[in-house]
């Protein structure tokens, strides 16, 4: 026979071991959701503000707005996702990589060619992003021949292309070594 004080221990431990459980899932939603998530949070998002100071506090060219040219919008299907490289590349060189820093993909590169790289959740992009912040057809790379660089267009995605912090809402030149973030992928040229 189960005594009144037996009875007590066992309802409060196992209320105690119920309060153990639900904190535990609480914590693993969150730190899947801080994971997986494109939105950073307010400490990475304060550094990064701090981050982005300093650097206009610096005399750096500044990202021109590239006029919108009539590209192909179809991918390059030739292209394969390779290793990255990238270590000790002059930044003031041209481009040979679009290289995928954070993310699933992280350390895979794609090689610059000529062609359009598109960007997106569909199977038909030269990269595929399998996240549900991205658009099917999220954004493209592309070679802009009014000034000869690279540039980056948002294709009218639902959560947005941001360069180097800022969110994008026409073509602008792409440097190398610029952030891009996309989802929960990050790349840039190298």
């Amino acid at each position: 026979m189960i005594t009144e004080l037996t009875f007590a221990i066992l309802k409060y431990g196992f209320l105690a071991l119920l309060w153990v459980f639900v904190w535990l899932a609480v914590r693993s939603l969150k730190r899947d959701v801080d994971t997986l998530s494109p939105h950073k949070s307010w400490s990475h998002r304060k550094s990064a503000r701090r981050a982005r100071k300093a650097a206009e506090s610096n005399p750096m060219p500044a990202m021109a707005n590239a006029a919108p040219v009539a590209v192909s919008r179809r991918g390059n299907p030739g292209m394969q996702m390779g290793s990255a490289g990238g270590a000790g590349i002059n930044a003031n060189a041209k481009p040979t990589l679009l290289t995928i820093i954070d993310g699933p993909l992280a350390g895979s590169s794609v090689p610059l060619s000529n062609g359009t790289i598109t960007l997106g959740r569909s199977s038909s992009n030269t990269v595929v992003l399998d996240d549900e912040f991205v658009s099917s057809q999220h954004a493209r790379v592309y070679a802009d021949p009014a000034s000869g660089s690279w540039a980056i267009e948002d294709l009218g995605s639902t959560n947005g292309t941001i360069v180097n912090h800022r969110r994008i809402t026409s073509p602008v030149v792409l440097p190398a070594r610029v952030p891009v973030r996309i989802g929960a992928t990050t790349f840039e040229l190298r």
